[in-house]
């Protein structure tokens, strides 16, 4: 009767086994070490192999999501990046930025240039490597701040900018196509001070000259030892496409 029995709870255990798809887990997606009371691995768990790989998915579809890069803009890459005359400054720089080489690149130049198109290759490559990164043209930057001080914001001002703070990278689109208000200049003269204080990597684009933006902020980027200023003298991709 007892060896009915032994044969029919090991069954059992066979039969349940069977409905695991990870037999090292159970599906619970967390393994124990099986060692004795004391040992210093005792009680310890970590995540089984089996979900290593979905893990790493869902970790680069947040930091895609965190990124916020525009819509459409999936083309935009180095590899898609056509390097013409008057861009090869610019386009070594944005290499460089994403290798990690240079921490700090603003680049300046006319409307259609290439400036955005680099600015989002050096996120992907972020992005690629499992690393943060946020885009954003500064009047929305501005406009996310001040909806931080609605009691129905998501996130408040303090969370906001501590966020833009400190972001591995930050990618600031268009400085200078902001309202020119004494509360965004100060802003942002903050947000730059901060992560040139903090060695933070930082990526600028602007249609205008740095005699033309904030004083502080053209200081910072000028004289940052981690950085670089390019001013793309390429002609406009347009006008490249439609030669008269």
């Amino acid at each position: 009767m007892r060896q009915l029995q032994k044969e029919k709870q090991a069954s059992t255990k066979v039969s349940r086994a069977d409905e695991f798809k990870c037999q090292i887990c159970h599906d619970r997606g967390w393994v124990c070490f099986d060692v004795e009371l004391g040992h210093p691995d005792f009680e310890r768990v970590e995540r089984c192999q089996c979900m290593k790989e979905q893990d790493e998915q869902e970790r680069r579809e947040r930091f895609l999501r965190l990124c916020r890069l525009p819509q459409g803009t999936d083309d935009r890459t180095f590899e898609n990046f056509k390097v013409r005359t008057g861009l090869e400054d610019a386009y070594q720089a944005a290499v460089d930025v994403a290798d990690g080489k240079l921490k700090w690149l603003t680049l300046m130049g006319d409307v259609d240039t290439g400036k955005s198109h680099l600015a989002i290759s050096i996120c992907r490559k972020w992005l690629e490597r499992d690393r943060p990164a946020r885009y954003v043209a500064v009047p929305k930057l501005l406009d996310e701040l001040r909806h931080g001080y609605h009691p129905d914001a998501d996130m408040s001002y303090d969370q906001e900018f501590y966020f833009y703070e400190n972001v591995d990278l930050l990618v600031l689109d268009d400085l200078g196509m902001e309202s020119p208000t004494s509360w965004a200049q100060e802003k942002l003269d903050m947000l730059v001070n901060s992560r040139y204080e903090n060695a933070l990597p930082l990526v600028v684009t602007t249609n205008l000259g740095l005699d033309q933006i904030s004083p502080r902020i053209a200081s910072r980027l000028k004289r940052v030892e981690f950085g670089e200023v390019v001013n793309i003298q390429a002609i406009e991709y347009w006008a490249y496409r439609n030669p008269q």
